[in-house]
């Protein structure tokens, strides 16, 4: 089994500790100079991690290379780069099965990542894996759970033969690729205006209302995308939900909370991955081209970018209105 990661970050990284479990055969792809001589020549790269890969992994800067020479691709970089990386493996694309690690969504125009795999590589050969899963604890061996997605069953049975093994990862699975990609981009999402929240110094017992009535409006926004609400009971759902809404470790939090603090997240966001900022405008624009309300994106927008009064928030939760 030959496995090709596109992406060399922390969760890239992360993704490479568990299959080095299954097979020798592993190569990475980055398009960055440095990192690949760094990669290439120490097996690290300490700009995204501290930490020493496998020796046996290799690497290319070449795409043509990453899918001539392996069977499973595995997406795991930032969503804002998913869309032209992928146009540009397109020509050296011959159906090989593809996992989905990123979260997040295509911008301009908005996609889900598996509907813009589908309809631009003509394939149905698309699996996702999601859930809470900090890189650093993937990399410890933790016990970690995760969700695996795929409409095409070879798919769900080649990647449950591929975990079954890995005694510190527990995997539910699914057919809902719309509502575990919906899990994984609406709890960031979500987690900004949590970290508001807790930057404001709401009480936990109006923070975990907040958390109720988002976890209520996820599953609504599901089920009208033709996903299956009950995806939210899973690892991708509630189990990340949990970990990214609630935990300073979490990036979209600590954004939120600097802006309920008053304080300089403008700094922060530009030295910092918020996929939740970043698919924050996506999603708007995404509903509403599919005539779907969702009170709580539409407030975190007119807050982010329309300089809405944060304690509108709080006028929300009080009076639960429609904005």
């Amino acid at each position: 089994m030959k496995i090709g990661i596109i992406g060399s970050g922390a969760y890239a990284i992360a993704l490479s500790t568990i299959f080095e479990n299954v097979t020798d055969h592993i190569m990475m792809w980055t398009k960055i100079e440095q990192e690949y001589q760094e990669l290439t020549n120490n097996h690290t790269n300490k700009k995204a991690l501290d930490f020493k890969l496998n020796s046996k992994i290799t690497f290319t800067m070449s795409l043509e290379e990453l899918l001539n020479k392996n069977e499973i691709i595995v997406l795991a970089i930032p969503a804002k780069f998913v869309k032209t990386t992928i146009d540009e493996l397109k020509p050296f694309y011959n159906n090989q099965k593809i996992l989905i690690a990123t979260k997040g969504m295509i911008d301009n125009p908005n996609y889900l990542i598996h509907d813009y795999l589908s309809e631009t590589l003509k394939t149905n050969n698309i699996s996702c894996i999601s859930g809470p899963s900090f890189a650093i604890d993937l990399i410890k061996k933790e016990p970690i759970g995760l969700t695996l997605a795929s409409l095409n069953q070879n798919n769900l049975d080649l990647f449950k033969n591929i975990f079954k093994d890995i005694n510190y990862i527990t995997l539910d699975y699914t057919n809902d690729l719309v509502g575990v990609e919906v899990c994984s981009i609406l709890k960031n999402i979500v987690a900004i205006a949590s970290g508001i929240l807790k930057g404001m110094n709401i009480n936990n017992s109006t923070i975990a209302k907040f958390l109720k009535d988002a976890s209520l409006e996820i599953q609504s926004i599901i089920e009208k995308l033709n996903g299956q609400k009950d995806t939210f009971l899973n690892y991708a759902g509630i189990g990340d939900f949990i970990l990214t809404a609630t935990n300073s470790q979490s990036r979209n939090y600590t954004f939120g909370t600097l802006i309920g603090e008053d304080k300089d997240y403008k700094t922060y966001m530009e030295n910092t991955t918020v996929e939740g900022l970043e698919n924050l405008n996506s999603m708007y624009n995404y509903l509403k081209t599919k005539e779907i309300n969702s009170n709580i994106i539409s407030l975190l927008y007119n807050i982010i970018y329309l300089n809405l009064d944060k304690n509108t928030l709080i006028h929300y939760l009080k009076n639960e209105q429609s904005l």
